[in-house]
């Protein structure tokens, strides 16, 4: 009898492990292939082509985690190389205009003998130069705000004599294009903010208006706060925005027809507004025109205990 159970003992533990040997060689093969299935995909990928992904099983196991841990990855890293592509070439572009006019404006110079014309043509050309950097940094400006590299001196800033400043500057301008500009502005809106970024915001919106309205349009300016946050809004009664730009209007290199700006304008409103933890909103006048809003935390008094 004992000979028996451990004959019988022994054919079952054989048994088991000779099962056990092929299920885990099974189970290693399988994952293997999975791997490899994985490792060759991710061979194939390559900076040109961002489209193919990793099969990604049913089941929820480590394999399979992994598998759209990095179809998440390949998302992101195919949106900024799609993104990169948009900005390298609408720059290319657009700098192609000023350069080639700068090169032009510089060669009459060296060909021509009069030495007063010889100094207008310079003058151009460093007009042309002035341009082109501007263009730039505001490029460089967009691009550090929109990756959370935006380098921000946040002070505490009156949001009221800022916007009322600029106003009395642009509001020459206006009067000659005959626009009636008319500014409700609470008091002592007080934000958190670095004071060139938000002069250059407040300046880009004015000029906005400034370029693109026709002769003889109403511009509404109001600033008040409310419930934590500082509402700034500016309003016309013009044909506002192109069919063509729906929702698109803070996007970069974006703009009409007709526009003669470069699409940058309100881009960098957006990003700047964002990067000080606002935000920005553009929507139709129920009476023809466009509205242009931005929402910009309050400054919060710090109280110290003693």
């Amino acid at each position: 009898m004992l000979h028996t159970l451990a004959r019988r003992f022994l054919m079952v533990w054989g048994g088991m492990f000779l099962l056990g040997f092929v299920i885990s060689y099974w189970s290693a093969r399988r994952t293997l292939l999975r791997v490899e299935r994985i490792t060759e995909t991710v061979a194939r990928i390559g900076t040109e082509d961002l489209e193919e992904r990793l099969p990604e099983p049913v089941n929820s196991d480590e394999i399979s985690r992994l598998a759209k841990t990095f179809n998440h990855m390949l998302d992101r890293l195919q949106a900024s190389v799609n993104q990169l592509r948009t900005v390298t070439g609408g720059i290319a572009h657009d700098l192609k205009s000023p350069v080639t006019l700068i090169r032009g404006t510089l060669e009459s110079a060296l060909c021509d003998e009069g030495n007063e014309k010889w100094r207008d043509l310079v003058g151009e050309a460093i007009e042309g130069l002035d341009r082109l950097s501007q263009l730039l940094n505001t490029t460089l400006d967009i691009a550090e705000a929109e990756a959370g590299a935006l380098r921000l001196d946040r002070r505490p800033v009156d949001f009221s004599d800022v916007v009322r400043q600029l106003v009395d500057i642009y509001q020459p301008a206006m009067a000659e294009r005959h626009h009636e500009v008319t500014s409700d502005l609470e008091e002592h809106v007080v934000i958190d903010a670095d004071l060139p970024l938000l002069n250059r915001v407040v300046s880009n919106l004015l000029e906005n208006e400034l370029t693109h309205l026709p002769v003889g349009c109403r511009v509404s300016i109001r600033l008040h706060s409310h419930q934590g946050s500082a509402e700034f809004l500016i309003e016309d009664n013009g044909p506002g925005f192109p069919p063509e730009i729906g929702g698109r209007a803070f996007d970069r290199f974006v703009k009409g027809k007709h526009s003669p700006g470069h699409g940058l304008g309100l881009a960098f409103v957006d990003a700047v507004v964002q990067a000080h933890g606002g935000a920005a909103r553009v929507s139709a006048n129920a009476g023809g025109g466009a509205v242009i809003s931005l929402s910009l935390p309050v400054h919060v008094l710090e109280t110290v205990s003693t």
